[in-house]
């Protein structure tokens, strides 16, 4: 059967590959006999709307790291997206993507009645739509990464029924995953035929081959659907073995074009091995408890092996929630045993290898570039509410990585209840005195996240936005701050670190670090060596 996937635009721009979902699953359904066909519409919005920003032009600005010289090329940009979308009533945040004035998204009543809305991508929907008609796959399967994706996406579907486009529609992704419950209703399903979550390749790979064969829909994993006038929702599970998995396929897509240093994108493990933060809902949109399995070292590194061959890219950055110490060892070795050169990064937990010289000195010395490390706070008793569970001796470890050529990148959450002022400063504070040594870093506003608990506040639900990831509150003890305090002090902090180092937060430098001024060179036909059969 013809599939033609397609990933929603509305998304973000500040990134160096396309997203790694579709690619993912065409590998998977090609593997089992399906044509398929991928679209990023999110990156031809760009093209449409005339913008981006090359490598070279994001080196050139932060040659020296000014606020000045990198702003210019960023917001040059962005300007052009800001006015675009100020036609529809809408903001383009180049970082976030576009979204309507006040946020409809959040409220399925105001997301529905927004069908008909005049859109910034109006003339790529006609396109899409067009080409859907004429093609006629059997099945179109969008990809919501984010929640400015889900009204272009509904969209495109009303679009393509009224267009009397005779296939299956089906949505999937991380959004469509943590708010299945709510979106699985009579006037989305008017619209599509089913909502798939968690992980994608064996709910995918079963409704084509329901849709092929014309049989009912009762036996596809992890399904939300309609049955006549009956909402279905199959909960069974099939699990999926990683190492069954080939390399993503990128082939029809635009590598190489994206902003800033491009590089691929690559999962080991699908969800995080550890999963018990109480503050984070991400491990959820993987089901299986927030953690489905990690792929084999050998697997992952033929896969680096396939993508470097295919599209001369040595860049890679896992999407893992985290990389364990574990595998990051195993797969240091076996570059150094391979003798390829490449460069990687990816997210990290401060796990206590951190502290291990040798480890440090091993994965840098294998090309890892930069850990995403979540620090949230300085170690502090109010920190162990966030039950991380973690070794969080952020001098010790900047220290080690400087060494070894490693740059750091820290998260830190600020808000959460049992935390504060006080904390909030001291980890500023840090991050200033340690401008040296930290690359990046990130300040977020803590928030009440769907698919969470949290002891020290309640949480809201408003049914007026009901299509929310997160939830007001009330505070059920005295040190929890209220939402706005919580905003107010994030604000205030990002704001301080934007004037002081813009470097850590500006997105003009995210688009190169951490990758060096050239592609690293391959070792000679190290590749090819090394290469085996899928």
């Amino acid at each position: 059967m013809r599939v033609l996937l397609l990933f929603a635009p509305g998304w973000s721009f500040s990134t160096g590959s396309p997203h790694v979902a579709l690619p993912l699953l065409k590998s998977w359904l090609q593997l089992h006999g399906h044509e398929v066909r991928v679209r990023d519409l999110n990156w031809e919005s760009g093209l449409r709307a005339g913008v981006g920003l090359p490598a070279a032009a994001a080196r050139r600005a932060c040659t020296t790291p000014l606020l000045e010289s990198m702003n210019e090329p960023f917001f040059a940009a962005e300007d052009v997206l800001m006015e675009r979308a100020a036609r529809y009533g809408g903001i383009w945040n180049a970082q976030l993507g576009f979204e309507y004035a006040g946020a409809p998204h959040e409220s399925s009543g105001e997301a529905l009645a927004s069908l008909d809305r005049p859109s910034p991508f109006d003339g790529l929907f006609d396109e899409v739509v067009r080409e859907a008609v004429a093609e006629s796959p059997g099945l179109i399967g969008f990809s919501v990464a984010a929640v400015q994706q889900v009204i272009p996406t509904l969209q495109l579907c009303a679009r393509l029924r009224r267009a009397g486009f005779p296939g299956r529609i089906v949505l999937g992704g991380n959004t469509v995953s943590r708010l299945v419950e709510e979106m699985a209703i009579p006037a989305v399903f008017d619209l599509v035929d089913g909502l798939l979550t968690f992980e994608g390749e064996m709910p995918l790979l079963r409704l084509c081959d329901a849709v092929a064969a014309g049989s009912s829909f009762a036996s596809v994993p992890h399904l939300a659907w309609r049955d006549g006038t009956e909402m279905r929702r199959n909960n069974h599970d099939e699990r999926l073995d990683p190492d069954a998995l080939t390399a993503p396929d990128f082939s029809d897509l635009a590598v190489g074009r994206y902003w800033g240093e491009n590089y691929l994108t690559l999962v080991g493990a699908r969800g995080c091995y550890y999963g018990k933060c109480n503050f984070c809902a991400i491990p959820y949109g993987w089901g299986h408890n927030g953690y489905a399995g990690t792929r084999t070292v050998d697997r992952v590194y033929q896969d680096m092996l396939a993508l470097i061959e295919r599209h001369d890219i040595n860049r890679f950055k896992f999407v893992d929630e985290a990389l364990s110490p574990r595998f990051m060892r195993e797969l240091a070795n076996r570059i150094l045993a391979g003798g390829l050169i490449v460069e990687w990064e990816g997210y990290t937990r401060l796990e206590a290898a951190w502290h291990d010289p040798d480890f440090v000195d091993l994965v840098g010395r294998a090309g890892f570039r930069k850990g995403y490390f979540g620090l949230e706070l300085l170690p502090a008793p109010g920190r162990t509410a966030l039950n991380k569970h973690d070794h969080a001796d952020p001098e010790r470890l900047l220290d080690l990585c400087a060494a070894s050529g490693v740059k750091v990148h820290l998260f830190c959450m600020f808000g959460y209840p049992g935390t504060g002022e006080a904390e909030a400063a001291r980890t500023v504070e840090f991050l200033l005195n340690h401008r040296h040594l930290v690359d990046t870093a990130d300040i977020f506003a803590w928030g009440y996240a769907k698919h969470t608990s949290v002891t020290g506040a309640e949480p809201m639900r408003d049914a007026r936005r009901d299509w929310g990831l997160e939830f007001d509150y009330v505070a059920t003890r005295s040190d929890t701050l209220s939402r706005s305090a919580v905003e107010a002090l994030a604000s205030k902090y990002e704001e301080l670190i934007w004037a002081e180092v813009p470097r850590f937060v500006h997105p003009t430098y995210r688009l190169i670090s951490p990758w060096s001024q050239q592609s690293p060179a391959k070792a000679p036909d190290a590749y090819a060596a090394e290469r085996v059969p899928a």
